[in-house]
C-alpha cells in the first residue's frame, strides 16, 4: 500500500466524492453522444471529438465552481483559459483526461474511460476513473485504498511468472519497436485495449500482470497510477526510479515513459530493460 497522505482523511473523502460525481458526470456525457460525434486531427496528429471538448468543459466548470483556487490541467484546449489552468500558487491540481481511447470512442470501440485525478503537492492524492459502457466506477485515495462501484478492492494477485504472465503496452504511433518490446511481446502474452486508463485499470484488477508506455502523459496516469499503487502495484519510470512529486504548472506535454504491474513482473520489466 502507498503511503498516507499529509490530508486529513475527512478531506481526502470528500474530495474523492467530488472526483467521483465528475468522472460520472463527464462519462456520461460520452456515452450519450458515442456513435454521433466526428473526429478531427490535433496539431500531434492525435484524435479528438466535440464530446472530449465538451466533457472536459463541464468538469472544469464545476471545479471552478467548487474549488475555485485549485490549478487544473486538462487534455484538450481550454475553452476559458483565464478561468481553467494552472495559474498561482496551488498545493492542489486536478488531472483530467475527458476521454481516453478517443480513437476507440470515435469508431464506436465500447473502451474508454473518463479520468479525473487530483494532485497534492505534486502526487496524486485521489482519483476517479469511469468506464461508461460498463458502468464501472474506480476510486482510490492515498493510503486508503481503491473501490470499485463502492466495494472495496483486494490486492491484485502477485502471480509468478509463467506462460500466462500477461502485459499491456500502448500503441506506439508510428515509433519503432524496441528490442525490449519485441521481446516481451514474443515471451507475454500481449495485449493492447487502446486505452492507457483501461491498462491500468487491468493491472489493479490483476486481468494483466503489467504494462508499460513509452508515450504516457500526466493526464493518462494521475488518477489511473493511484489505482494501481493502492491495489498492491508498483508505478516508476522504466529506470525504476519514481514518477511523482511532478510540478504541474511545468508541465506541458511531454511523454511520461512507465513500467507498472505487480512487485514480481515490475521488477522482471525493469531486468530486461538494463
Amino acid at each position: 500500500m502507498s503511503r498516507t497522505s499529509p490530508l486529513d482523511p475527512t478531506e481526502l473523502a470528500d474530495l474523492a466524492r467530488f472526483a467521483e460525481s465528475q468522472a460520472r458526470l463527464g462519462g456520461g456525457m460520452a456515452r450519450d453522444q458515442i456513435g454521433s460525434v466526428t473526429a478531427e486531427r490535433k496539431g500531434d496528429a492525435s484524435v479528438v471529438t466535440q464530446a472530449d471538448r465538451a466533457v472536459q468543459h463541464a468538469i472544469l466548470t464545476a471545479i471552478a465552481e467548487r474549488f475555485p483556487e485549485h490549478a487544473v490541467l486538462a487534455e484538450e484546449t481550454l475553452v476559458e483559459p483565464d478561468r481553467h489552468g494552472v495559474s498561482g500558487p496551488s498545493d492542489y491540481c486536478w488531472v483530467i483526461d475527458p476521454i481516453d481511447g478517443t480513437r476507440n470512442y470515435a469508431r464506436g470501440v465500447q473502451t474508454y474511460v473518463t479520468s479525473v485525478g487530483l494532485l497534492y503537492r505534486g502526487r496524486p492524492v485521489v482519483g476517479a476513473l469511469y468506464e461508461p459502457p460498463r458502468d464501472r466506477m474506480f476510486v482510490a485515495i492515498r493510503g486508503g485504498g481503491a473501490m470499485l462501484n463502492g466495494m472495496r478492492l483486494p490486492l491484485a494477485p502477485d502471480r509468478p511468472i509463467d506462460s500466462d504472465t500477461t502485459i499491456a503496452m500502448s500503441t506506439l504511433n508510428g515509433r519503432a519497436l524496441t528490442p525490449v518490446m519485441r521481446q516481451w511481446i514474443e515471451s507475454y502474452v500481449f495485449r493492447n485495449a487502446g486505452s492507457l486508463c483501461t491498462h491500468l485499470i487491468w493491472v489493479a484488477l490483476g486481468w494483466v500482470d503489467g504494462a508499460y508506455s513509452t508515450q504516457a502523459k500526466l493526464w493518462d496516469i494521475a488518477a489511473g497510477a493511484l489505482l494501481v499503487e493502492e491495489t498492491g502495484g508498483r508505478f516508476t519510470d522504466p529506470n525504476g526510479g519514481p514518477i511523482w512529486p511532478i510540478d504541474p504548472s511545468k508541465y506541458t506535454g511531454a511523454d511520461m515513459p512507465l513500467v507498472t504491474g505487480t512487485p514480481t513482473f515490475h521488477a522482471e520489466l525493469l531486468r530486461s530493460l538494463v
